[in-house]
């Protein structure tokens, strides 16, 4: 059970922060919430998927997968946090895969929060007919659209060589001199890594995950307004 834990006066602490930032002249500053599961704190949580696909390459399928992963929230600088693999889920078929991200982000918190686990990040395009009617039956089940499954690209996604470019950002996180990133007891993306098929979207929507969450810190927030606008993770 994910419970949402704040400061008494989070709007006022935020302030005070942000005041601070400014004359000390940082970039960022930590948000006034946190998750808690268990005996386990987290900034954030987030979730990827990637759709089952037949590799080009190899010609090999591979199934769709799904992951939450969480940001730990310990004695190390907010921006430095380690990343964890909190669950992940694999399937093939497209519509399966969504049933089980579903059920996963509710397993993690989905609704605690406004900005917790709203987006999946990963390719949009391979099967956003199938999203589209999910989401038009939930939406006419309940009246409203706070359930649907949203899927948003990851940083760089459209680069030309943006398979490259999540490899290279895992391969960092999991390097022995700057490991960020750590599997937990999962098991599917270390055995996929392991196996190592180019274009896999395991590989690519962990990486992208990665590669997203080093880049922008959603668990922070600008000390100061930017007149770019980047949608929530």
């Amino acid at each position: 059970m994910i419970e949402l834990v704040q400061h008494s006066h989070p709007q006022e602490t935020m302030m005070a922060r942000r005041d601070f930032a400014e004359i000390t002249k940082q970039p960022l500053v930590e948000l006034p919430y946190w998750f808690k599961a268990g005996n386990v704190e987290y900034r954030g949580l987030y979730a990827c998927i990637g759709w089952p696909q037949k590799i080009k390459e190899s010609g090999i399928n591979r199934s769709g997968y799904g992951a939450v992963v969480g940001v730990i929230k310990d004695k190390r600088p907010a921006p430095d946090s380690i990343l964890q693999v909190l669950e992940e889920v694999e399937d093939d078929s497209p519509i399966n895969l969504v049933h089980k991200c579903v059920a996963m982000r509710d397993r993690w918190g989905f609704g605690v929060h406004p900005h917790l686990l709203r987006v999946f990040l990963g390719d949009y395009r391979p099967y956003e007919l199938i999203v589209a009617h999910y989401n038009a039956r939930v939406i006419e089940r309940d009246e409203d659209d706070s359930q649907a499954f949203i899927v948003a690209p990851p940083d760089d996604f459209d680069a030309a060589n943006a398979f490259d470019i999540y490899v290279g950002v895992l391969r960092t996180v999991f390097g022995k001199d700057t490991k960020r990133l750590y599997l937990g007891n999962t098991e599917i993306v270390a055995n996929r890594i392991g196996e190592f098929t180019r274009d896999d979207p395991a590989i690519a929507a962990l990486g992208g995950l990665a590669h997203t969450l080093l880049l922008r810190t959603p668990w922070m927030e600008q000390s100061t307004p930017s007149v770019f606008q980047l949608p929530d993770v």
